[in-house]
């Protein structure tokens, strides 16, 4: 079974372009955000003398700050620039303007606006893609101050989840604090962007209190997030089994392929703490018999657990709290006759967790074709 797997994958992506790559953005990318592991100390300064006796001068070099981006040079990778003025040569890394332009669209803080930001995927840098069938949220029609904003930032190294989310971060803190409030899309791998984010960058709950009795006043000691929903379309919160072959993965996308297995995906956070954000779901499947317009997804229908879209099984697109593995025996057909997202034989979901719809509406539907799914259910 294996080799005729390994077969049928061989002949997709020889009869066609690497499309999963073209649609989501393709490729390694270099970034001016920096994880914690890659940030510099601070240097004291130092003190350089010349001369002897009365004649002996001295001047005090300042030391260098700490650096946690890689603003004011090169990217990660040295493929792009940090430097302002990068834009007018169109040379700046694809997140340049949250991390180092303090750039945020839309969104201004303590604005009293409601922000919807847009997630994107596994290998993109973004959300809407100028040649792709997607867009942002149409959010005209709510009443009030609300605007759409699209994430940039880099998912496409090996840490691309972890850079992604200190990314959101800074949109959080700018764009969903004070007067602000947010609803979040995220698609794919943004699934779990969002999700590492609420559990582990997300501000203190600490409050500090100042006066006495009646006259005491308590703040918390970090602005909160206001989060009112998160809503995923086809999200790999629970990993992908096709992230297990490996160099199989890579030839898809981008280095992140290959570390969204669901070992991986499941041990990185604690999916259930979602700070009391609500998260919803929805995902689809391809049927065996007509299958994805797309080969290479096609292809990687049979790497998975049945009940896939080509990217991510039933388990990770509905949130379960556990994998479901491939299936035989007695219940054969039962299982794969089974359609409903919400059925507890698929395990349960992760606490805070829910689905936007039970029954499977997305019958026959490939992962791409789910980005825009939440936001057209939205009506937005």
């Amino acid at each position: 079974m294996t080799i005729i797997r390994i077969l049928i994958l061989a002949l997709a992506l020889c009869s066609t372009e690497m499309l999963w790559a073209g649609t989501i953005g393709g490729g390694n990318q270099g970034r001016c955000e920096m994880l914690a592991s890659e940030a510099t100390p601070a240097t004291d300064p130092v003190q350089i003398c010349t001369g002897k006796g009365r004649n002996r001068v001295c001047i005090t070099e300042p030391g260098e700050p700490a650096a946690d981006t890689f603003c004011g040079g090169t990217g990660s990778d040295g493929s792009c620039s940090c430097v302002p003025g990068c834009e007018t040569t169109g040379s700046c890394c694809a997140d340049y303007a949250p991390v180092c332009g303090n750039d945020f669209g839309a969104c201004n803080a303590d604005a009293d606006q409601i922000v919807f930001l847009h997630v994107g995927g596994m290998c993109s840098t973004r959300w809407d893609y100028s040649d792709d069938p997607d867009r942002l949220a149409n959010v005209g029609h709510i009443q009030g101050n609300a605007v759409s904003v699209e994430l940039q930032a880099v998912q496409t190294s090996n840490a691309g989840t972890l850079v992604a989310a200190k990314t959101l971060t800074r949109y959080l803190n700018q764009c969903c604090t004070d007067s602000n409030s947010c609803v979040i899309y995220n698609y794919s791998n943004g699934d779990n962007v969002v999700g590492y984010a609420l559990d582990r960058l997300a501000p203190s709950s600490e409050q500090q209190c100042s006066g006495k009795g009646k006259h005491q006043t308590c703040g918390y000691v970090e602005p909160q997030w206001n989060i009112l929903e998160v809503r995923t379309s086809a999200g790999a919160g629970g990993g992908s089994e096709l992230s297990e072959w490996g160099g199989v993965a890579d030839l898809f996308a981008c280095d992140l392929a290959s570390e969204l297995t669901p070992s991986k995906v499941r041990n990185l956070y604690n999916h259930s703490n979602t700070h009391g954000v609500p998260v919803r779901h929805t995902g689809g499947f391809l049927d065996e018999g007509t299958g994805s317009d797309d080969a290479t997804l096609n292809a990687a229908w049979w790497f998975l657990p049945w009940h896939n879209d080509g990217a991510v099984a039933y388990h990770s697109a509905g949130a379960r709290n556990q994998p479901v593995p491939w299936q035989d025996g007695s219940w054969w057909t039962w299982w794969v006759d089974n359609e409903d997202l919400c059925d507890t034989s698929f395990s349960t979901l992760f606490q805070g967790h829910s689905m936007l719809e039970c029954p499977m509406a997305l019958r026959n539907s490939d992962h791409y074709d789910q980005k825009m799914y939440f936001i057209q259910s939205m009506g937005e």
